[in-house]
């Protein structure tokens, strides 16, 4: 399969997180959360389960609440099995609870 970056650009995709899972309400405290809501996008947007390993994320702009997620994601398509890569970029307010997908893109 030739690889394809995929482009999800949906400023009006909001999730709101069940729980904080005790964050520090700071933006560097709730970096974790931003991983696993980036997870979260990105099956959304699969519309598929999938198993993600090597993720990672980090504060890109303290001041908006703005963070960077990357990983790897497994799943299956109607051509087999897909490993890609993909960069998250989302937001949040310092209550953590609500999240919105900013940029999603994936290289397979």
């Amino acid at each position: 399969m030739i690889p394809r970056p995929l482009l999800v650009s949906s400023a009006a995709l909001v999730v709101a997180a069940a729980t904080a899972c005790g964050s520090d309400p700071t933006p560097e405290g709730i970096v974790t959360d931003s991983e696993v809501m980036c997870e979260e996008f990105v099956e959304r947007e699969l519309n598929t389960p999938a198993e993600f390993s090597d993720s990672q994320a980090e504060v890109a702009d303290a001041e908006s609440w703005t963070y960077e997620a990357t990983g790897t994601v497994d799943y299956e398509d109607e051509s087999g099995p897909v490993r890609a890569t993909y960069t998250c970029t989302l937001a949040t307010d310092e209550t953590g609870e609500e999240w919105t997908l900013l940029d999603l893109t994936f290289d397979e």
